[in-house]
């Protein structure tokens, strides 16, 4: 309940840092290139495998009914409202997390933090403000580019693996999949990123001195877990408000 507590009274402290000026736009700019453009390669390739699989996998489900020209609903309701979403908000999450939680655990640790105290510079606006606005505005981006590649493997998957006639897919995903169904999955990413950089931020802020470089992984560690079990419990929630 502490640990709650002290999360609560962060995260009230880094959103007012957020929302009271705007941020350094040097910083922004280069934690926003470090979240966004650092993942893509890494989302590209596991999305697309992820497409794939969903593609053979349900075909097999649906083939033993003679459904299979419901590929292309099942790849999209369940690729864009739910799979690609939380994929790239957990594999994302997780390598941008701890890239946060390390850089302000080890500034923490060498008394950086400290030091910008003592000049009477406030550490939540010059160092957590930057990394909340980076990560929260490029999550959503990395979601709907996960969302088109994601369609686009299934799609091939289905085709020019599976036999399956590409008219009928497309209409499928036009008929069952809607620009709604798009702002969803992006809306989606915008909590989980706000979400996912606080964490990061909280467990990297809170690193003690003593406890030198083994707090850095362990405010790494806590980060990475911390922030994916979070992002899937509130997918959860979301997808049972919206769609349950």
């Amino acid at each position: 309940m502490k640990l709650l507590w002290e999360f609560l009274q962060f995260a009230w402290r880094a959103l007012v840092a957020q929302f009271s000026q705007v941020p350094p736009l040097g910083p922004l700019a280069q934690h926003f290139y470090q979240a966004g453009v650092g993942s893509v390669a890494l989302l590209t390739m596991l999305t697309i495998f992820a497409g794939l699989n969903l593609s053979v996998q349900s075909y097999a489900t649906f083939e033993r009914f003679g459904g299979q020209d419901f590929l292309g609903m099942f790849a999209g309701i369940g690729g864009v409202r739910e799979l690609y979403p939380v994929m790239a908000a957990v594999v994302c999450g997780a390598r941008i997390g701890a890239n946060l939680a390390a850089s302000l655990a080890n500034m923490k640790i060498s008394e950086q933090v400290e030091a910008l105290e003592v000049m009477s510079v406030d550490p939540m606006r010059h160092l957590v403000a930057p990394r909340l606005w980076a990560v929260t505005l490029a999550l959503p981006i990395l979601c709907g580019y996960a969302n088109v590649v994601g369609i686009g493997a299934s799609y091939v998957g289905a085709v020019y693996q599976l036999g399956l006639d590409g008219g009928t897919f497309r209409s499928q995903l036009h008929e069952f999949v809607g620009l709604s169904d798009l702002l969803v999955g992006m809306f989606k990413g915008l909590i989980f990123g706000w979400l996912v950089a606080v964490i990061a931020t909280f467990h990297g802020y809170r690193a003690a001195k003593k406890e030198g470089a083994e707090g850095v992984g362990i405010a790494t560690n806590r980060a990475i877990v911390h922030g994916a079990v979070m992002c899937i419990l509130l997918n959860l929630l979301i997808s049972w408000i919206l769609y349950g």
